[in-house]
Parts: structure tokens; sequence; C-alpha cells
């Protein structure tokens, strides 16, 4: 979204950066709040406390639009910039200035990224900013947050199957609860957590095949991936299918399919944008596309479930498989639209999606029974959440401090003095993906890592040195230095995602994935409320420099399985089950 962006702010839009890095963004903001990693939810909080206490939220809408203002603004009213800056780190009069521009602005619409759900308080931060859009009455208004359905209504993009699932085996899904990691049913799919349990100590039971699908699993997603991968090698059966031979690949795979690209794919999606179509024009070799592949195990597992003769046929059962249900959505097959792209009618009806059609809450667009409010329980905003209630999450905006940080373990803090933060995009790549690229690597052909000047001089490194980032429980990687005032001193932030297809593809090296891993520092059974969040954005570190002939993480992990000593299958219970209440 960034060229809107850009051409909003040259129309006169104003901008609010929240963020620990001095980015493109922050250094053209009229406020840029460089928040502590891990703690968003302090920030939004104190925004919340301001935007009441000045009686400049917008009355009309939270009296008729909203449920529960009253307990979510008694859970602020103490939550002022004062009380906020020394925990996060941001000047208070920022933080005021910040909720008053939102506030009495004509319109303000909010654009969070992974940051808010990559830290231990993920559920508190993303409610709490959401509440800041409700009760400043920017939700589906002219430049505020805008509801979008897919196009058509086609919402299969996340479909599971669960449908043709029997009930006993659903109920063995491996989700925490089943695995007692903790009592969280709030996400659907299987969790990486519950899985590594099952794999470590055979409880509820052993997976006997593992299926990886394009996810470089060890260089960019595993929380301490040396662990992951000594699980993953008692699984009797893995396959992986990618277009690439990953460390992952190389690693783990008994059986690599080799998956085809965008020009050689039939395909089609829908999001908030039209419906698209991808057309194949070319193949190579036996790469096959992920629609062929998945068509074709699905009619050797269960054929009856798989009936469509190729790839073409199974693109239009997703595009109007809803159509039967109540003959108004989309109605063209997949060849149809290749031929007729660019159109957001369909049977002579136009669709609100593409059709500016603001505050559809008050029109009984939002809700199956066609009444006038939200798809909630209540029919409004929730500032006091059901749903978070039901799941036995805080249901009010919340804060819960990072596992490891200057305030909750002082102490190993005064050893690693400085703040760990990562996964900030770089152009060249996306996530693990590109570093087989000679062109991407020669714009960008080292891992990176941000230092403030200070902490330069301080720790005695310089800009181009390979450096050693170190934790208290011995696992370390190296980067080289980005020397830059792009983060302040006392913090550092790493690239992810890094592997070196140059380098030796066997054991232990696999492409060098060990070697500048930031996951090297992360743990698995750390999360927050619900499960969700993880503090991978807030960690604490010390820096030295990497000197020829050290011992290098890939060797460690060989002769010990890791840089420290586990106990399988442990969660480790930094997060208390809050205490919630089940009526308001």
């Amino acid at each position: 979204m960034g060229h809107w962006l850009v051409e909003c702010v040259q129309l006169g839009s104003k901008i609010i950066d929240v963020d620990s890095r001095l980015t493109w963004w922050g250094a053209r903001a009229d406020y840029w709040l460089p928040v502590r990693p891990g703690t968003d939810a302090i920030v939004a909080m104190a925004m919340l406390n301001v935007i009441i206490a000045e009686d400049l939220y917008d009355h009309e809408f939270v009296d008729k639009w909203t449920y529960g203002f009253d307990v979510m603004a008694e859970r602020v009213a103490d939550k002022t910039p004062e009380w906020a800056s020394p925990l996060c780190d941001v000047d208070p009069e920022l933080i005021r200035g910040a909720a008053r521009l939102i506030a009495t602005s004509s319109s303000c619409a909010c654009q969070w990224g992974l940051a808010f759900e990559q830290q231990i308080a993920a559920l508190g931060v993303t409610e709490t900013v959401a509440d800041i859009m409700a009760i400043t009455a920017n939700i589906d208004n002219p430049g505020g947050n805008a509801l979008y359905r897919c196009a058509f209504l086609i919402e299969k993009r996340y479909g599971l199957g669960d449908n043709y699932i029997d009930k006993d085996t659903y109920a063995r899904k491996l989700i925490p609860a089943v695995s007692g990691i903790n009592e969280s049913n709030i996400v659907s799919c299987a969790d990486s957590d519950a899985i590594l349990s099952a794999l470590e100590t055979g409880e509820p039971y052993m997976l006997q095949m593992f299926w990886i699908k394009s996810s470089n699993t060890l260089a960019c997603a595993s929380m301490d991936p040396a662990r992951t991968y000594n699980a993953l090698m008692k699984v009797p059966f893995i396959v992986v299918a990618d277009p690439f031979m990953t460390p992952t690949a190389q690693a783990l795979a008994d059986i690599v399919l080799p998956v085809a690209m965008s020009c050689e794919r039939n395909s089609c999606r829908t999001w908030w944008t039209p419906v698209r179509t991808m057309v194949k024009v070319t193949d190579y070799y036996e790469a096959k596309s992920d629609e062929w592949i998945v068509l074709q195990l699905g009619k050797r597992i269960k054929p009856e479930h798989w009936p469509w003769a190729d790839d073409t046929e199974f693109c239009t059962w997703y595009l109007t498989d809803q159509l039967a249900a109540n003959g108004t959505l989309y109605d063209r097959t997949w060849r149809e639209t290749v031929e007729n792209p660019g159109t957001n009618s369909c049977n002579g009806t136009e669709y609100w999606d593409w059709d500016a059609t603001y505050h559809k809450y008050a029109k009984g667009m939002l809700r199956p029974d066609g009444q006038v409010g939200f798809n909630t329980p209540t029919g409004r905003i929730e500032l006091w959440s059901f749903g978070y209630n039901h799941w036995g999450v805080d249901p009010l905006p919340f804060h819960v401090e990072p596992p490891e940080s200057p305030l909750s373990t002082p102490e190993t803090y005064k050893d690693f003095p400085l703040i760990l933060s990562g996964g900030g995009r770089s152009f060249e790549f996306f996530h693990s993906e590109h570093r087989q690229l000679p062109t991407m690597r020669e714009f960008h052909p080292w891992p990176l890592i941000m230092v403030n000047p200070e902490d330069c001089e301080r720790y005695g490194v310089q800009d181009g040195d390979w450096i050693w980032v170190e934790n208290s429980r011995g696992a370390r990687f190296r980067q080289k230095v980005k020397m830059t005032i792009e983060v302040l001193p006392g913090r550092v932030h790493a690239e992810h995602g890094w592997w070196f297809p140059e380098q030796d593809g066997a054991g232990p090296n696999y492409y060098g994935t060990y070697e500048s891993n930031l996951n090297n520092m992360t743990q698995a059974f750390v999360t927050g409320q619900g499960g969700i969040g993880t503090p991978i954005k807030s960690m604490l570190c010390k820096i030295y420099p990497y000197t020829e002939g050290d011992v290098l993480p890939h060797d460690v992990i060989a002769k010990r399985g890791n840089f420290a000593e586990y106990e399988p299958g442990k969660a480790y219970p930094y997060i208390e089950k809050p205490v919630v209440t089940t009526v308001i």
C-alpha cells in the first residue's frame, strides 16, 4: 500500500509512525513514537486515556454503535502518558499529541503489520488499537478503516476442509489444549508448539508423515530451528514441495516435489481486491503447480472430495461454489474470467466491495440477517470483547511485559544490555525467499544488523564488521554491522530469513541456515494470552566482534544438539492465565 500512502501525504495527509526504528515513514511523520519493542499496547492505552479524558471521542458513534465503553474507559482511566512514558520510552507529549491528532482529524486509518502479532501482548495491542479507531468513529468511513469482504463473497481462502473430517479425528487435532500446553482453543489450525510437543514426547500421538509446502521452516519460521530439526528427524516420512532446494528441503525431505512458478500455473485468487486469475504460458521439466499437486494428491487419498478433472475445473469450483447457496454470487468459470476481466458485477448486480459504499453497518450490509449493526453477538463494536472472554483472554485493553526485558529481568539486562528486534523488510527479499537469486544478492549480499553509532563505539565494533549476537541461554548468530541512527542506543535490529545457497548444502551446515539465523535466539512454548503472540521482537542480547576461526553455530549444534539444554515438551509458564469474568 506504500504508493497509496505517498499519494495521500502529497495531498495533505499526516503520518503518525509508532515504530522502534526510524524508517522512511518515521522521518516524514508529524509524530514518530520510538516505542520500546514489545510495549505498543502501553502507547495505545495511553492514547485511549487522552482521547477519553479530554472528551475527544465521538459520543454519537460510541453511544449508538459500541458496547462496553464505560468498563473500557475505566480500564484506561489511570493509563496516562506520564504513566506510559517510563515503560515504553516515549515522551508523554508525543503520545498526547498523536492521540489528539487522531481524534481531531476528519478521518484516520491505522495500518498495522506483523509487529503487533510478534509480541507477547499481541491480543492486547490489537484490541486496544481497534478501540481507538472505534471511539473516534474511524470505522468504515471515508479516509478511515474501511470494512471489506472478498470479491463476490468468495471466502474460501482460509478454508480448512473441516467439514470433511469426522468428529473423533477432528477432536485429536494438535492444538494447545489437546497437547496440554495451555487451555486455549482460540486458533482453529494445528498449533506449531502443540506439534513440536507431540514430536518430542509422542503424546498424544506420534506424527508419521509431515508435508511442508513452500515453507523454509528451518531458515525462517521455526522458534529455535535446531530444536525443530531434531524433532522433525523423528518423523518417518517427510515431503517438501518447493520451487527451490532450501535448507529445509536439504535437511529434512525424503521426497522433494519441484513446484512450478507463476508463469507455469493456472490459478485464481480473491481478497479485498477484484477476482484475479493466473494463466499458464509454459512449463519446465517435471515442475507442477500447487493446484495440480493438491488435486492429484486429493484424488489418491479421498477421490470423492476431489471430483475435478484438472486445475481449471478446480479453480472454477473455487470461484462459483457459493453460487448454489443463494444464487447471487459469482457465476463465471475460470476460463470466462480469464477472457472477460475487469468487472465488479455479476448476474447484473453491483457489489459494494468496489462501490465505495461506506457506513455499511448502518445499511444492513454486514450481518447475515440483513439487520443494521456489526456481525458480533451484540451487533455493536465490542470494546469489551465477548469473543476474548469466551476464549479465556482479557476482554479489555491490556499489556504484558516481554518475558525478558529491562523491567521483567533486570539482572539479565545487566549482562545483556541491548534489546534485540528483527523482522524488518528489505526490498530484495521476502522472508527467506530470493537469497538464491544472484541479482538480489548483488543488491544485498550479506545479513545486516542495525547498531547505533554510540553502541558501535561502546562495544568496539565498526560499520561492516561481522559481529556475534548472543543471549543469556548461550544461543548466538552473526551478522554484519550497519552503523545507523535508524535504531536508538540500547537497541539493535537484525535481519531474519537468511541462508546461503552458495555454501555447502550437506549437514550439519545446510546452506549456512544456522549461521546468521535470528531465530537461534527464540524459544518454543513462549506465547501470550490465548496462545497468540511471541516476544521475538523484544529479546535481550549482547554483541561482540567475530574473530576468524570462532566456532560457528552449526558446529555447536552438531556436537550438542542445540545451544542450550531444554526439556522436551516443556511449556515455559511466563504468562499467567488472566482472571476474566463471565458477565458484564
